[in-house]
């Protein structure tokens, strides 16, 4: 990632002090307060489903002596991925366009999740694309990082109508999906973009401004929670802040290699 890109943000918040990189470099790392522990609960795990091919195509194999077909294989991402588009828990199946799963590093440090896919997401099945998805990267690349680097997704996988936030049972409706993205990526740490999926997957009311500062944990990995980047393209003045939070994820991480 070039200087040249890493500053542009930067610039655009205000902010005109240098950059470390990412990388926790030899010095002693900024203090850490003490977590705020919010108690979760285990969402339970999706299990696969037993493969059985029926007798005609048995027999035709048999016949004329044809391998199987590869699978997908069920126990990974792309096989978990496969259950989720088969999924009609709640209503959001008929409306949208395609399934947003989450994309990025399979073994990633760091997980970032919105709430729900917007319009140019349903779109493009892919997180994080649009205005709001070149601000994300911008902002991930003031603190070193590009996007191939961490894993997105979002608690809820298909589109509300008209970008409503989605509803406590829709949330319900993912979550065993979005722990078992979790249970196979293994992340270090969390970072929850904005109040709606921080409160969903938190069972919490707090306050943006209570949940930004504090520290917490779902199913034993450490949680913090930033502005959403679409929040910050209609609140320009909140850019600044967002840096702040930025250098908090960074310094937080940091402590946990």
């Amino acid at each position: 990632m070039s200087d040249d890109f890493q500053q542009a943000y930067l610039k655009e918040i205000g902010v005109q002090t240098p950059i470390s990189s990412f990388v926790a470099e030899e010095k002693e790392a900024a203090p850490v307060s003490t977590p705020t522990e919010v108690s979760t609960y285990a969402a339970p795990t999706i299990e696969a489903a037993s493969e059985v091919a029926e007798p005609a195509v048995q027999a035709l194999q048999a016949e004329v002596d044809v391998p199987p077909a590869q699978t997908v294989p069920t126990d990974g991402l792309a096989g978990l991925k496969i259950k989720a588009e088969a999924c009609k828990a709640c209503e959001l199946v008929e409306s949208r366009n395609q399934l947003v799963f989450g994309d990025g590093h399979k073994n990633a440090g760091i997980v970032f999740i919105g709430e729900a896919p917007n319009r140019d997401e349903d779109l493009a099945g892919k997180t994080f694309v649009g205005s709001s998805g070149e601000l994300f990267q911008r902002m991930l690349a003031s603190i070193g990082l590009k996007r191939d680097d961490v894993y997105l997704m979002h608690g809820v996988k298909c589109r509300p109508q008209h970008n409503r936030a989605p509803k406590p049972s829709e949330f319900a409706a993912c979550e065993s999906f979005l722990s078992a993205q979790l249970d196979r990526i293994q992340p270090k740490m969390i970072c929850l973009l904005g109040k709606v999926v921080a409160q969903s997957m938190l069972k919490t009311e707090a306050s943006l401004s209570e949940l930004r500062a504090g520290r917490f944990t779902y199913r034993g990995i450490p949680v913090l929670v930033i502005d959403h980047p679409s929040y910050l393209l209609r609140a320009q003045q909140n850019k600044s802040r967002a840096w702040q939070d930025l250098c908090r994820l960074q310094s937080f991480f940091s402590t946990l290699h």
